[in-house]
């Protein structure tokens, strides 16, 4: 699948933010899972605190898009680049992350198999590359709930080689590990998969912990800038 270009929605080309929120779709996240983690993300965006962070900025927008990721050997699904600025904007974001589980949900065959996460982050790096934004920050937002798996067929990008990557290209990646079918995942994300200044886990209990989660970690991620 074609990396999505980004098609100018504004007349220059700096944000305070480069976002990529990668959503694990691997054999381990059945159909209502999945939907928390769109539902929960789409829920974020439409915060008032989150929607005033976006603006918090020098520059006083960010640019943010989604991709949905799982084994290498399945395609991965990610929305075009989408630049917020106010609460109009962040809305449609939202909007369109609800929407996008109606879209790419696992009854349209979306997801399945292994747990690819460097290959995930390797491609979210490309999505930022290409994008032709000028960001003062790239980060990757990876959610998932299991370690990376060796992928299946297709030869992919696994952690290690992810992170050098991920450093060279100065994205920051950042994780929300869920803790219900491994506890310790926030350690091994610690451990194995953040990288870049400032880099952090957060936790979910389980997928309904989600929203809040993930609303915590998006206004660490964002509300940096306010000063």
């Amino acid at each position: 699948m074609a990396l999505p270009f980004f098609t100018a929605e504004a007349e220059n080309s700096l944000v305070d933010l480069e976002l990529v929120l990668a959503v694990d779709a691997s054999g381990s996240v059945d159909e209502e899972e999945f939907r928390l983690q769109l539902s929960g993300i789409a829920s974020a965006f439409r915060d008032p605190a989150i929607q005033q962070a976006i603006t918090s900025g020098s520059e006083h927008r960010i640019a943010v898009a989604l991709v949905v990721w799982s084994d290498s050997n399945f395609p991965k699904f990610p929305t075009t680049w989408h630049i917020l600025h106010d609460a109009t904007t962040a809305n449609r974001f939202a909007d369109i992350v609800e929407t996008f589980h109606t879209k790419t949900g696992r009854s349209r065959g979306i997801g399945g198999g292994g747990t690819s996460i460097g290959d995930a982050i390797d491609y979210a790096i490309g999505m930022i590359e290409v994008n032709g934004l000028e960001g003062t920050r790239r980060v990757i937002d990876v959610s998932g709930d299991g370690v990376e798996t060796d992928p299946w067929a297709v030869p992919a990008t696994m952690l290690p080689e992810a992170k050098i990557k991920a450093t060279r290209a100065g994205v920051t990646v950042n994780g929300l590990a869920i803790l219900n079918d491994n506890r310790r995942l926030n350690t091994y994300y610690r451990d194995n998969m953040i990288v870049g200044e400032g880099s952090f886990v957060l936790e979910a209990a389980d997928y309904e912990d989600f929203k809040r989660a993930i609303r915590e970690k998006l206004l660490r991620e964002i509300a940096v800038y306010i000063g």
